[in-house]
């Protein structure tokens, strides 16, 4: 079975689902060249396993490489949900201990946000943290770049289950939701955050945000968070 991957980011983290087997020769150029491609904006990257078949030794000497790579831009790539037979060889190979391995994928996002590149990131402790949660990824980018030169420290996910782990990874202090993600399989969103974190602060946006204005959108938004945060600190 050919390897097949599927990235996604979960706020800074990407998160790259592996599929298949990845061998020597084109399952191990794929990998590269998204892990090379994605790099230059997520430092941090976590390594799904979980439906790896196989991997061989140019395989594991591509995640070796990979890693050493991400170590030198500043990042990390870290690897969660070993399937036994992986697991295995790199005991076997003593390179275990040379990577962060994690249980879940959860655990291995909210590791990478207690890491060190973040934990050193002084201007973004000093800044008011908020996760922005909307389908769109172009509202989604917007919503980043806006609230960034707000002067706040922005986190964005695309889905409500990927929020919370960043509701816990990063204890951000307000969440911005879109309108259609209120609930997820009848399951309130606003609970959910709440049993998360009972202190955070909601702000639902308008069901036509996509296709306002952007200035008054972004006005209004803006407004609406200032009145909500109101003497909280970052």
């Amino acid at each position: 079975m050919a390897l097949r991957l599927d990235g996604r980011p979960v706020g800074d983290v990407m998160v790259v689902q592996c599929i298949g087997r990845i061998v020597a020769g084109a399952d191990v150029h794929s990998l590269q060249f998204l892990i090379e491609k994605v790099l230059p904006r997520h430092h941090e990257i976590v390594l799904q396993l979980e439906r790896i078949e196989f991997i061989d030794s140019s395989g594991l000497g591509a995640l070796v490489r990979l890693s050493s790579t991400a170590r030198a831009s500043g990042g990390d790539l870290k690897l969660c949900a070993l399937p036994k037979p992986v697991r295995k060889t790199l005991e076997m190979t003593n390179l275990i201990t040379l990577f962060e391995v994690y249980d879940s994928e959860a655990e291995a996002i909210v590791a990478a946000y207690l890491g060190p590149r973040f934990a050193k990131d002084k201007d973004g402790e000093k800044q008011l943290r908020i996760l922005c949660v909307y389908d769109s990824a172009d509202v989604r980018a917007l919503l980043g770049e806006v609230l960034c030169r707000a002067g706040y420290r922005a986190v964005t996910t695309g889905n409500v289950h990927d929020a919370g782990i960043l509701l816990k990874a990063t204890k951000a202090k307000l969440v911005v939701l879109g309108a259609n993600m209120q609930s997820v399989h009848g399951a309130s969103t606003k609970k959910a955050m709440e049993e998360i974190d009972p202190a955070v602060s909601l702000v639902v946006l308008d069901e036509a945000f996509g296709a306002q204005e952007p200035g008054e959108a972004a006005t209004k938004l803006l407004e609406t968070i200032r009145s909500k945060t109101a003497g909280t600190a970052a």
